[in-house]
């Protein structure tokens, strides 16, 4: 048997092929620009995935900087689709260090290699890659906290994605194929990223079955390992909002024990998630496990000790950082099944200290866990207060939830607009969209309206309501602040009210400093409670000069056929003008309306 450093057979034997591949990578690396193909993209997927991992060995600088000479070193030396693929490389790594909380020698180094893989997409048409690029750019404005940014890069990769056909060059069907492969799970792991891991599971299973397809087990493999990890994330994120997140956490831990029972097909620091989620998916003594069964307090603690060795004692290299959190996560809560919350408070607040970025869910996992342990302490005195502590992080959290279901409705909303843009042209949606506000305008308002009437003359029950909205003493915000001060206002109105409403609710600039509101479903009375959270949304828009925004609102419904866009514009308007006339500020119900509702004498808002 040779040497662990030697590569041989089993009758000690040197193997002429690994050599072989020895010599071809010791080439590749002095003259990049000479070697083959397959052994530059080798290289450069191997080097990504060392500097990625967490927390790293030694230093990722080396990587980094062999990654990045390898950029240089080819610029002019490979087809455009081998060079997206290896500034595709590069970039993830250098992002990935950036996000574990790591300093390099090339701070700017992520920025200069997507500026490059941008251009180059652009330059060649290689719409696959630019998915990989929109992905790669979210990526970069989680690590500055940007998320509504890293929200519409993401969308813009959904968008390219769906098209029908996507370019890459590749040379060959099947690697055409992987590619594909790659950049699902790229965006995927973006969007569990961003906490919208119901739009994320589809992508894998979209990877899975070209793997399948191609007979590749270790692919398959992978995306199932990912799989895993969206399932984990969206369990704990359904946790956080005191929903149940147990069926998630215990599909991921059946599918962690399949995967577990072929330890060939993953390495080591990929089963560490496996285990990972086998124990964040344990019950606390006295509850029911998935099977039905209820282990007392010494079985449990005997388990969680046993998950708790496997996960430590000291940290273990994982192949990414959302890896790292979740298994120092599953550690913690093993440590705190064992009685020993002290020290499952020492490894949460490891991973706090070292400030790690682009994970935003799972470090509010790990801050909660934080908080759960200390909360459950015996100090003297302290519990009552610790407790309350954690009981208002939950209601945080609750809060936290409906803005992420928020961001769900917005990323479907978004895509809608980018498909209709890309179907009828950038002529078609500026004919329909106010330069202004970015909101549909008249043109397009008069569409939804003849839409949704139609709706209310052909289904039963169906029910539509509008308002039209009047911004108070505009005139006297554009004379004596300026012009661009009042469209900027009327910009801040205009998100607000966008803001504050349903996904399926419509807000147009009707010309001038009004606005119209559609309101499909909704009865007058739900519409103008719907109005009167908005114009106290809108009450906290400064003007300038130390006064606030307030809105005359009027509402007005139907909720049977016969009624024209015309005469429910004008039952609006009459409102608002009742509105005006009463001093502003106020939401006020059509008093010719249909409802049993008795006309509203407006509620007050604004300053």
């Amino acid at each position: 048997m040779g040497r662990p450093d030697q590569s041989s057979d089993d009758d000690g034997v040197r193997d002429p092929s690994v050599d072989a591949h020895r010599r071809m990578t010791g080439a590749a690396l002095t003259h990049p620009e000479q070697a083959p193909r397959e052994t530059l993209l080798a290289l450069a997927r191997s080097a990504s995935a060392r500097a990625s991992r967490v927390p790293h060995p030694a230093a990722p600088t080396a990587d980094l900087a062999a990654l990045s000479d390898l950029v240089a070193r080819t610029r002019h030396a490979c087809d455009p689709g081998t060079r997206a693929v290896l500034l595709r490389e590069a970039a993830t790594a250098h992002l990935a260090v950036r996000g574990a909380g790591a300093t390099t020698d090339e701070p700017d180094g992520a920025e200069q290699i997507l500026d490059e893989l941008v251009a180059l997409v652009a330059e060649h048409g290689l719409t696959l890659f630019a998915v990989d690029a929109e992905a790669l750019l979210a990526r970069r404005a989680l690590l500055a906290d940007d998320e509504e940014s890293a929200l519409a890069a993401a969308t813009r990769a959904l968008t390219q994605l769906d098209e029908q056909s996507v370019v890459d060059h590749a040379p060959t069907q099947r690697e055409h194929r992987g590619n594909l492969q790659d950049t699902y799970r790229l965006v995927a792991a973006t969007l569990t990223s961003l906490g919208l891991n119901e739009v994320a599971q589809p992508l894998l299973t979209r990877a899975r079955v070209i793997a399948e397809d191609d007979g590749d087990v270790l692919s398959a493999t992978r995306c199932d390992h990912e799989h895993v990890r969206v399932l984990i994330s969206w369990g704990l994120r359904l946790q956080r909002a005191r929903r149940d997140g147990l069926p998630h956490l215990d599909d991921a831990a059946r599918r962690a024990a399949a995967l577990h029972a072929e330890p060939a097909l993953l390495p080591a620091d990929h089963r560490l998630l496996l285990r990972a989620a086998v124990t964040l998916a344990r019950r606390p003594p006295g509850q029911p496990d998935s099977d039905g069964r209820v282990r007392g307090p010494e079985e449990v603690a005997a388990t969680a000790r046993g998950d708790a060795e496997a996960l430590g004692p000291d940290e273990r290299v994982c192949p990414a950082l959302a890896d790292h959190l979740l298994c120092q996560l599953a550690r913690a809560r093993a440590l705190a099944l064992a009685d020993r919350r002290d020290e499952a408070a020492a490894v949460l607040a490891r991973v706090r200290a070292r400030h790690p970025r682009g994970e935003p869910n799972l470090l509010l996992a790990v801050s909660r866990e934080l908080t759960h342990v200390t909360s459950e302490g015996n100090g003297p005195g302290g519990v009552p207060g610790r407790r309350a502590l954690r009981d208002y992080t939950a209601d945080l959290e609750h809060e936290l939830w409906t803005l992420q279901r928020a961001r769900v409705l917005s990323l479907t909303t978004r895509l809608a607009h980018e498909q209709l843009r890309r179907e009828h042209g950038e002529a078609t949606a500026q004919a329909h969209t106010d330069p202004l506000t970015g909101l549909p305008n008249r043109r397009a308002l008069d569409d939804v309206l003849a839409d949704h009437l139609t709706t209310v003359a052909t289904r039963s029950g169906a029910a539509l309501s509008i308002a039209m909205v009047d911004v108070d003493r505009f005139k006297t915000i554009n004379d004596r602040m300026s012009h661009a001060r009042g469209d900027h206002v009327l910009r801040l109105v205009a998100e607000t009210l966008r803001r504050c409403l349903r996904a399926d609710d419509v807000v147009a600039r009707y010309g001038g400093d009004e606005f119209v509101v559609v309101l499909p479903g909704s009865s007058e009375t739900s519409a103008r409670a719907a109005l009167e959270r908005a114009a106290l949304a809108v009450a906290g828009v400064p003007v300038g000069d130390g006064s606030w925004v307030s809105l005359s609102v009027g509402v007005a419904g139907t909720a049977h056929s016969g009624v024209t866009p015309g005469t429910l514009l004008a039952r609006a308007d009459r409102a608002m003008y009742a509105a005006k006339r009463a001093g502003g500020g106020s939401v006020v119900l059509d008093a010719g309306h249909d409802g049993a509702d008795t006309p509203s004498e407006g509620l007050a808002v604004g300053g």
